[in-house]
């Protein structure tokens, strides 16, 4: 195994074990056990919990905009876009919650991270906005909608509407009614 190799074993056992146990119960010990490692091997690759931490992070924001942009590419018009973001941010939701709710109660990120962090919700506003700015060019939104603001109101109703449904009734992603919450969203956007 390759040292990037092992890297990335540690970073989505570590996973795993956030998703199980949230950050409180985030230990080393646990996570090498579940990479297959020594801890000792944990640290040459990470100075600390709190640096893994942070590369988890990044690496699932990472994930979350790939996701982000195949879901996108593979709809055919705006509504499917949004039913099959609905449908992949609903996986990724539950399968990262407690990676999800320890950055927002780890409000003691390096500035450095926190700016990163930024980058990337800029990224994924804006691919949104694209989106959006390609409906307005063919015809299926109104052609004076606040890009930015419409974004907001997907990213927001999505997450919103996910959290509740997988967490509130405990359906899983696959049982979500992707489609009707696409619908709901466009309602105000189309002519």
């Amino acid at each position: 195994m390759s040292k990037e190799e092992k890297r990335l074993e540690i970073l989505t056992a570590a996973m795993r074990i956030m998703h199980q146990e949230g950050f409180e119960g985030f230990k080393m010990e646990d996570i090498a056990k579940e990479a297959g490692v020594g801890k000792g091997t944990i640290y040459e690759y990470f100075e600390s919990k709190n640096d893994l931490f942070l590369e988890m992070l990044r690496f699932s924001t990472e994930q979350f905009i790939t996701g982000l942009e195949n879901s996108l590419a593979t709809g055919t018009d705006l509504e499917s876009k949004i039913s099959n973001l609905s449908l992949f941010g609903s996986k990724f939701l539950s399968s990262h919650l407690n990676l999800v709710n320890s950055n927002i109660s780890h409000l003691s990120l390096p500035e450095d991270s926190k700016d990163q962090i930024k980058r990337y919700w800029e990224h994924i506003y804006k691919t949104i906005e694209s989106e959006l700015a390609k409906a307005i060019e063919g015809g299926e939104i109104k052609p004076h909608i606040d890009l930015k603001m419409a974004a907001s109101v997907i990213i927001g109703s999505l997450n919103q509407y996910a959290f509740k449904k997988l967490y509130g009734t405990g359906l899983p992603p696959e049982q979500i009614d992707h489609q009707a919450i696409a619908r709901m969203i466009l309602q105000g956007m189309q002519k």
